[in-house]
């Protein structure tokens, strides 16, 4: 079952924006990383810097339990990202 406690979590506006595929700042993605440590929400980060063809993005995988993984990925500039979903 979903834990109410990190539905609470997940619920912000910021991770409302992620969600939304909205670009986010460096700034907002560090203070969703302090919010999940804040939280104890284990998590794991990704960072690819910038190409001619694709911007700097990051990758957050939030861990909901052991078998169940959200991945959202970050774009920090216009454009489509290094980061692919998984199959």
């Amino acid at each position: 079952m979903f834990d109410t406690h990190l539905s609470t979590v997940l619920s912000g506006t910021l991770f409302r924006k992620l969600f939304n595929n909205e670009q986010i700042t460096l700034f907002e993605f560090n203070f969703l990383t302090s919010v999940l440590i804040n939280n104890n929400v284990p998590f794991d980060t990704a960072f690819a810097s910038g190409t001619r063809k694709n911007p700097a993005s990051m990758q957050l995988t939030i861990h909901i339990n052991p078998s169940a993984t959200l991945v959202l990925v970050v774009s920090l500039e216009p454009g489509s990202s290094v980061f692919s979903p998984s199959p």
